[in-house]
């Protein structure tokens, strides 16, 4: 999307050179006194305003919301014409959909840019309000063409007032679906559909629809391939007029092909470019020795001059990677046939560290994760902490212990072509769902093919560590005392490994409502190698609501008051209380002093 972005304050044109950075496919434009260089300066607004109108496709306004209708207004000439347009106050706080929201994308700005900014998207229309799917945007999500868009009100105020919907789907994506009103009812075929006479309808379908009510919506997806063979010299006339007969003669719309396949060099003949240029369809060329293995259902000349079992069929059947569903149909210089694309998306899964669990901690890949995914899953309090982030997502929620079951599930959903967010508290490869995640695959000897992208998080130690001053600027050890997974046996020998050696322990999952005795046992086993006085970090709920900070030392541990929301970080030797900080020396009075490691140590720091 072309998208402009203007703001008049010091304030404003901040957050504008923060939004540019966020949207690199945008323009920044500020008054001459704030502009940078690779930003547009100028010197009146409404003149500005008037130099942009017509050049890009949505505009973001960071000012009030009066001063951008003001300057707009002279230009507006319609919904199928006017541009998307966003208003930002120059805080950053509220991004409202002004104008264009469904039919220019302007809401889906305004939630991306929240997201982005970590703002709230004030979005008016009565679908998303009604948290009713946006239909008329349906053929842009899934790559369908809307055949009748003036249908769109229509269809969407029945909806909206409660009356009898019909919808078919044979084709496309189909978890759009879900969430629809019960006025809105399903039908199994066209005919059921006729049969119902609804107010209105929606239709997702390659075929050809007639007998239907003058409100029906109708999407059609692009599934399906013309495979073309043809001799040298056949006028574009003639291969649209062949295309258009198989096609209405079997029943299906030209505005689902997606492609047209043919074998190599054909794809330069100037009638066909000419067609294919026509309705910007692409041309799948194949060479000579794929089309041969291939074994095409209809005999062809094609054997005896191209030594191949035919072209159409075969030729359409490599590119759809489907189903034939009109064998070949011969006319003079021209064969054709018709296949339905059946392979399915490939899908992705992301394994989303959340940190610690406010928004403002949540890293911008992490927001970019989300916002791609098409499905959320996650610990029911997690995804409680991002709900404002993901209003429009499909969120599929577990209670602790199901980490496993997450997994699965997002490996099924992935393996389906979804677009999975897998997320986790804290950073996903300590203690979380990157560990979980190759761990199913590993018991159940699965293979994904689909893509697999790890987003980092700010992990539970380094928050808690952030909030006690400097614990960890020296060697440490992570421990977790839960004993569901790991033998308590193993969990005590690693403490005192731990201890003995002189490392800062940070202890996870310190105590739960079923597991109270181990923290105590532990500080037990630490007693035999460190001080009652050694100093103690004693963290909760970091960074979210109930947060508590303790420093204390390891002989007034307060193990009654740990949960699984706490970390614990026991000081070594060379840690000591500074006011209310916790610090573990790295060693530079050594190095000031001019000691023997100076050199080494000089390269090894941080």
């Amino acid at each position: 999307m072309k998208l402009a972005i203007f703001a008049l304050t010091r304030r404003g044109s901040e957050l504008g050179g923060r939004l540019k950075e966020l949207l690199p496919e945008s323009d920044l434009y500020l008054p001459l006194k704030f502009a940078r260089e690779g930003e547009r300066a100028f010197e009146g607004l409404r003149e500005a305003i008037a130099d942009a109108f017509g050049r890009y496709e949505a505009f973001v306004f960071i000012m009030a919301a009066g001063v951008a209708v003001r300057i707009l207004s002279p230009h507006l000439k319609g919904k199928d014409e006017d541009p998307g347009v966003v208003v930002i106050d120059e805080k950053g706080r509220f991004v409202v959909s002004l104008l264009g929201g469904h039919s220019r994308g302007a809401n889906e700005l305004a939630r991306r840019i929240a997201f982005l900014l970590g703002a709230r998207p004030v979005i008016t229309t009565s679908s998303d309000l009604n948290e009713i799917p946006p239909i008329d945007l349906l053929g842009k999500k899934f790559g369908w063409e809307l055949e009748n868009p003036e249908s769109s009100a229509s269809v969407i105020s029945a909806i909206l007032n409660g009356e009898d919907v019909g919808v078919y789907q044979d084709a496309g994506e189909e978890s759009w679906q879900e969430g629809l009103p019960p006025n809105v009812r399903i039908f199994k075929s066209l005919e059921e559909l006729r049969r119902a006479k609804p107010k209105a309808a929606i239709l997702i379908t390659e075929k050809a629809a007639e007998g239907l009510p003058h409100t029906a919506l109708i999407f059609r997806p692009k599934n399906l391939v013309v495979g073309i063979g043809l001799h040298r010299g056949v006028e574009a006339s003639r291969i649209e007029e062949a295309v258009l007969k198989v096609l209405r003669d079997h029943g299906f719309s030209f505005r689902s092909i997606r492609n047209l396949a043919t074998v190599k060099g054909r794809e330069e003949e100037p009638g066909l470019l000419e067609f294919a240029r026509k309705f910007n369809l692409p041309i799948d060329p194949f060479s000579l020795e794929e089309l041969r293995r291939q074994n095409p259902p209809s005999p062809s000349a094609a054997l005896r001059s191209l030594g191949v079992p035919g072209v159409c069929e075969s030729a359409a059947l490599l590119s759809s990677r489907g189903k034939l569903l009109i064998p070949k149909v011969k006319f003079k210089d021209i064969t054709l046939a018709v296949a339905r694309i059946e392979a399915k998306p490939r899908g992705k899964l992301y394994i989303v560290g959340l940190g610690p669990g406010d928004s403002d901690h949540l890293t911008f890949n992490a927001r970019k994760a989300l916002e791609g995914a098409d499905v959320v899953i996650g610990y029911r309090k997690y995804l409680s902490q991002i709900a404002e982030l993901i209003p429009q997502k499909e969120i599929l929620s577990f209670e602790m212990g199901s980490e496993l079951e997450r997994a699965e599930l997002a490996f099924e959903l992935a393996s389906s072509g979804r677009k999975v967010a897998l997320v986790s508290g804290g950073d996903p490869g300590i203690y979380g769902m990157a560990g979980a995640f190759f761990e199913f695959l590993n018991m159940e000897k699965k293979v994904p093919d689909f893509e697999i992208e790890i987003i980092p998080g700010i992990s539970a130690l380094s928050a808690a560590s952030s909030l006690l001053g400097s614990p960890l600027s020296s060697d440490f050890a992570c421990i977790s005392l839960s004993d569901l997974l790991v033998p308590w046996e193993v969990i005590a020998e690693r403490l005192r490994k731990a201890a003995e050696g002189d490392f800062v322990i940070v202890l996870y999952n310190p105590a739960s409502k079923a597991r109270r005795e181990q923290l105590l046992r532990a500080k037990e086993i630490i007693l035999q190698y460190r001080p009652p006085s050694t100093p103690v970090g004693f963290v909760r709920n970091a960074f979210r609501e109930g947060q508590e900070v303790k420093l204390t030392d390891l002989e007034h541990l307060p193990e009654h008051e740990a949960n699984m929301s706490t970390i614990i970080l026991i000081g070594n030797s060379s840690t000591f209380k500074f006011g209310k900080w916790m610090i573990t020396l790295r060693g530079y009075k050594d190095i000031r002093k001019g000691g023997k490691n100076e050199g080494k140590e000089s390269r090894d720091r941080s």
